[in-house]
């Protein structure tokens, strides 16, 4: 059995916040490994303006390609409709027999009871949070809970952000891993 960490999101673009959080917590939990899981369709967000999920994909692949401990899932690839956290850590359990540990920022855990199961997904995984400015580190959902909480990092990054610095023309290679920057760059996101 493994103590696994699962990093989800949307990952448009993946950036140094993400890997700050999963290579924190792989190395103070500690963790075995942190799988990142990109979301065929984030049931938060709308499609359009999304980049492809082989796109997004191929943006994680480059960003932890250097980094030990750190992997990409595709565990959702073949998943039809809407991600929810509760079933893919049900597909997960199905298939392995690992202790899990579910990677979040506070932003995220602040609409955790508006998720699909929020009771079911803290039955089934440790709830690692991460600060974000403006957001409390409680877990809002009631029940028995196991959650570690982190002062730092505090990266004040998000992928929002990114694609609007792009499209303003301002430079992000400060925000993103340098072989992320360079597939950016030369597919044209987000301009």
């Amino acid at each position: 059995m493994e103590r696994v960490g699962i990093l989800g999101g949307t990952f448009d673009p993946p950036h140094n916040a993400h890997l700050a959080m999963a290579r924190a917590a792989l190395e103070r939990i500690p963790l075995d490994r942190v799988l990142f899981m990109p979301a065929p369709e984030p049931p938060h967000k709308e499609p359009t303006g999304l980049s492809p999920y082989a796109v997004r994909l191929e943006m994680v692949e480059l960003a932890i390609s250097d980094q030990p401990g750190l992997d990409l899932s595709r565990l959702e690839e073949s998943q039809r409709g809407p991600s929810y956290t509760v079933e893919l850590l049900d597909l997960y359990r199905r298939q392995h027999d690992d202790e899990i540990f579910l990677i979040l920022g506070a932003d995220s855990v602040r609409d955790l009871p508006d998720w699909k199961s929020p009771e079911s997904i803290l039955e089934r995984a440790t709830l690692v949070v991460f600060p974000r400015p403006g957001y409390p580190p409680a877990v809002p959902v009631a029940g028995e809970a196991s959650v570690v909480i982190f002062e730092e990092p505090v990266l004040d990054i998000s992928s929002s952000s990114i694609r609007q610095r792009v499209r303003d023309g301002k430079p992000i290679d400060a925000l993103v891993p340098k072989m992320v920057h360079k597939f950016i760059l030369d597919n044209s996101l987000y301009s």
